[in-house]
This record gives C-alpha cells, structure tokens and sequence, in this order.
C-alpha cells in the first residue's frame, strides 16, 4: 500500500462524512458543488453509479421514482455513515473493479474521485466500460482557479500557517481532455467555479480544514491555521469567506462508430450545464 493510499484510508477512517458536509456548506449563490454536480445528470438516467460517494449525499440528491443510483465507496466507514444516512444502495467497493456489469448504466459521476484515485486512466477504464454508448459521465474535483486577488489576500497567509497547500496524487488540470478520449470518453462541458465556505468560529475553521487533503501537513500547523481563522472571523465582526475552486467535467462514452471522427451526436451542449437536458 503507497503512501497515498495509506494516508486517504486513514483519513475516511478517522473522519468519515465529513468531505462531504463541508462541500455540502459550500456555496456559490443558491448551489453547493452537490447541487452543480447533480444538474449534469439527465432526468432520463435510470442507472446511475456514483463512485467515491463518502456518505452517499449525491445518492440521495438524484434519487427519485424509476432511478437506482448505486453509491461505491472504498472507505468502510463512508459506506456505513451513508447507510445510516439513507437510503442507498451503498457498497463497499474500489473504483478501479466496479461491481457493475459492462454497458449496464445510464450514468457515472464522481465527486472526488479523479482527485483522489491515483491511476486516472484505470479508473476511466472502469468509468467507459460499465456506461452504456453514448452515457454520461460527470466529475467534479477541485482546482486552482478561479481566483481572485482578495481570494489571494486570504489564501496567502493561510497556507503560509498550514506550511502548504491541498494536495492531490494527481494534477488534471491541463490534460483532462486528451486523457478522457483515450479511455473512450469524449468530453463535451469543462467549466470551473469559485465556492465560498464561511468560517464564523473554531468550530467552522477546524471542519474545513480538517475536510481537505493535506498529507504533508501535521495537526499543529492545522491547528494554528484553524486558530488565525476564527480570529480573523471575530476580528472583521463577520464570515471569513474562504474560497473553494471546482471544476466540473462533463464526458459522453463514444459509439463505436463514432470514435472513428471522434464527433459524438449527444443533443448536449454547454448551455444545459445548468438543466438537465443533458441526452444520455
């Protein structure tokens, strides 16, 4: 087991639930990343597999009459706290053997997931051999942009007191496009947003930090930087608004005799990113 591996067992161990619940505060006008993600799901999806799904909120968020949305966790503690949460189904499950037969779902999507799996072209093996020809997947991870300069007058102190940033086993950032039409996927929506996550008191500094993916960092610095937020709240008398960058990855698996010109006919287009008209 690397060390990676070893670090994001450990942290889904001590902490599970908690991902989730943080990107759940998270906001950006009336829509959380949760909400972004689930908007990219066509109402016509019956079959829906949701990998990484921590305590199963994008589960629930797509549940309705006619749909299964199967929720797979490698994290025995995620998948626990999201069955008690309700109402799955949730499994145990790595995203690198999905336990789904090939061409059986509508849909795949991800909230974390190409962030955290280390071997991003498995996983999109995976991802293209359970969708059906011309299915949808859709991701959200975080990203570095945007970012605006009062963005940058908070972050720059705050990473200076954590001694570094986030950090993931993989960086997507520039390549997602090439690396999904290798595994069969082509993509047809790459958009970024920036979300706020308000810190009042200890108590909001210590869950967000605690929620990020910080593998080099040891608890005193978390401490000390979880600390400067809540003053810095009690200080300006309101919310420290602490910026939290997504990036939403829309991809239709390709029909065989498409991957010839690479020209998918899906009826979608960017400008459903915020419907659900999306044609699966």
């Amino acid at each position: 087991m690397g060390r990676w591996t070893e670090y994001i067992s450990r942290f889904h161990h001590e902490r599970p639930g908690l991902a989730t619940e943080v990107l759940a505060r998270c906001r950006a006008g009336e829509h959380n990343p949760h909400t972004w993600l689930a908007r990219a799901v066509s109402g016509s999806s019956r079959r829906v597999v949701d990998i990484g799904c921590g305590s199963g909120p994008m589960s629930r968020m797509l549940e309705r009459d006619g749909r299964t949305v199967l929720g797979l966790d490698l994290s025995w503690e995620e998948i626990q706290t999201a069955h008690r949460l309700g109402p799955g189904p949730f499994v145990q499950a790595n995203g690198l053997a999905l336990p789904v037969g090939s061409g059986a779902v509508d849909a795949v999507i991800s909230s974390l997931a190409l962030s955290v799996i280390e071997d991003t072209g498995a996983l999109l093996d995976e991802v293209a051999r359970v969708l059906r020809p011309g299915g949808m997947f859709a991701a959200i991870t975080p990203t570095y942009r945007p970012i605006n300069v009062t963005d940058m007058k908070l972050l720059g102190p705050l990473t200076a007191r954590l001694k570094g940033p986030p950090r993931f086993p993989v960086r997507l950032d520039m390549r997602m496009g090439p690396i999904l039409l290798e595994h069969g996927l082509k993509k047809i929506e790459d958009a970024r947003e920036r979300y706020y996550f308000d810190v009042s008191n200890l108590e909001d500094a210590e869950a967000l930090l605690n929620a990020l993916y910080l593998p080099t960092i040891g608890d005193f610095s978390v401490r000390r930087a979880a600390a400067w937020l809540a003053k810095r709240a009690a200080d300006e008398g309101e919310p420290v608004r602490v910026p939290i960058p997504m990036r939403r990855v829309v991809a239709i698996k390709m029909r065989a005799e498409e991957s010839a010109n690479g020209s998918p006919q899906t009826g979608y287009s960017p400008g459903d990113s915020l419907s659900t008209r999306a044609s699966v």
